[in-house]
């Protein structure tokens, strides 16, 4: 039998333990590519290789695929979702309405998701915004954590962990991450400190990295952080991955540099593209460049809206 994964990190305040490496569920939400049958395939076999978080969120269109796995795996896995909506009422029917495709009564950790501007936290963070939603939602015992997630300004997400006791933080935290936004130099100290679980995300640069190993073990060598979530749409890769994450050690300072001169290039290039507004849709390294208020989104006009 291949190697499986154990869990052997905990996920910050909330005592849970996981594996390095958790599945970024997005590209099981394109049922053109991926079908249905292939996507509960797929979350079967990582499961069986010991990837037990499993992560999710209503705009990837992968919780009805989650949900047909949970039916008979609930037990096995830490299962985490987001929320887009960023008022109170509106949280609660969109966590309703994921538990019901993710055929749950409830998941383990709910996320504020994209929060990547100060307007945005403070929507989430007033008195009938988002969190105050996640609370209610709490204490009806439909999640069990809260947490927060966040692309190209950490600072903001520091901010919303100096300002709530949230017990995760979901964060851009690859090697682009590192040379643009410096989630190492202007979060994770904040989350050490307050024993926040981090969960990096974007560690292969979105496919642009092609030294997959030294990325993800940068990554899972940052402090504080818990496991890297990777989107996966077959088990080969699924097997590559868990392979990349038994072989986890840190990097020696002479990997890391070989490693920015790698990914140097790809981030000049990138920001070259973003100022002559050539960017193809999300191509490259298209999350640094997200600074959407999603809190607006839920106003008809959202000029008038004061913070």
């Amino acid at each position: 039998m291949a190697d499986r994964l154990k869990p052997v990190r905990t996920l910050g305040k909330t005592g849970a333990a996981v594996p390095l490496i958790g599945y970024g569920t997005a590209p099981l939400g394109k049922t053109d590519r991926v079908p249905k049958s292939e996507g509960v395939r797929c979350l079967n076999h990582a499961i069986d290789r010991g990837i037990t978080y499993l992560d999710t969120s209503p705009d990837y269109g992968s919780e009805p695929v989650v949900g047909e796995v949970m039916r008979n795996r609930r037990d096995e896995v830490f299962l985490a979702t987001k929320i887009n909506k960023r008022r109170k009422e509106s949280v609660l029917a969109e966590l309703k309405a994921s538990l019901e495709k993710l055929q749950t009564d409830h998941v383990d950790l709910i996320q504020v998701h994209a929060v990547n501007a100060h307007a945005d936290l403070e929507q989430a963070l007033a008195d009938d915004g988002a969190v105050a939603g996640l609370l209610e939602a709490r204490e009806q015992g439909l999640v069990r954590y809260l947490g927060i997630t966040g692309h190209a300004r950490p600072e903001v997400l520091a901010e919303g962990l100096r300002r709530f006791p949230f017990d995760t933080v979901l964060v851009a935290a690859g090697m682009p991450d590192k040379l643009v936004s410096g989630p190492d130099a202007f979060l994770l100290p904040v989350a050490v400190e307050r024993n926040v679980g981090v969960i990096a995300m974007k560690v292969f640069g979105h496919g642009t990295i092609d030294d997959r190993k030294l990325a993800l073990r940068f990554s899972l060598g940052l402090p504080g952080v818990s496991l890297a979530i990777i989107g996966m749409d077959g088990t080969a890769q699924i097997d590559e991955n868990v392979s990349l994450a038994l072989d986890y050690r840190p990097l020696t300072e002479a990997e890391e540099a070989r490693l920015i001169d790698e990914v140097q290039p790809l981030v000049v290039d990138d920001a070259d593209k973003e100022a002559k507004g050539e960017r193809d849709g999300k191509s490259g390294l298209f999350w640094l460049h997200d600074t959407a208020v999603m809190g607006w989104k839920e106003h008809d006009e959202p000029e008038r809206v004061a913070y």
